[in-house]
């Protein structure tokens, strides 16, 4: 009897003994999924007011007009002799930004070289753009925007109306 009783004693610590072995061969772990739903980015030029360089009249050399984009309605700067009409208001592009409160935002405005044409193959160059954010900015804090540039006049420019489009990229950071 008592061999019997040994043998179950051995038999159950070899059972629990087994049982408590760790399986070094897989592991398994339980981890908690997550996800939050924000506000769409969203980007409008607003009240469509343009990047308008205004009415000018073209000199006898190259010149460039330039509007920073820093406030609404900056006023020009000219290097060379063309001449800005100040009749015809110059507007900055104004832009708002809307999407989730206090989020940040990356602003990207061209860094190349853009044309306006007036139509008929005659063409003029928009550089240097600017923005009143910088690169960036936070929805609730600045969701107003302005972006200027510098407009090539050259001393052989067509008169006429020029026009063109330029893209502005927000995206949240």
């Amino acid at each position: 009897m008592k061999k019997v009783i040994l043998t179950i004693v051995a038999i159950a610590a070899f059972v629990l003994t087994a049982a408590a072995t760790d399986n070094v061969a897989s592991k398994t772990s339980s981890v908690v999924s997550k996800a939050r739903i924000i506000t769409p980015i969203t980007l409008a030029n607003t009240g469509s007011q343009p990047l308008d360089f205004g009415i000018i009249a073209r000199g006898t050399t190259g010149s460039s007009v330039v509007l920073v984009g820093s406030v609404e309605t900056p006023s020009p700067s000219v290097t060379g002799d063309a001449i800005v009409l100040t009749s015809s208001p110059q507007t900055a592009a104004k832009f708002t930004v809307g999407g989730e409160n206090a989020k940040t935002y990356a602003i990207t405005i061209p860094s190349l070289p853009q044309t306006i044409t007036d139509g008929a193959s005659h063409n003029l160059s928009i550089t240097l753009f600017t923005c009143s954010n910088g690169a960036t900015g936070a929805i609730g804090t600045n969701n107003d925007f302005y972006v200027g540039a510098s407009l090539t006049v050259p001393s052989t420019a067509t008169a006429a109306s020029y026009a063109g489009t330029f893209n502005v990229t927000v995206a949240y950071n």
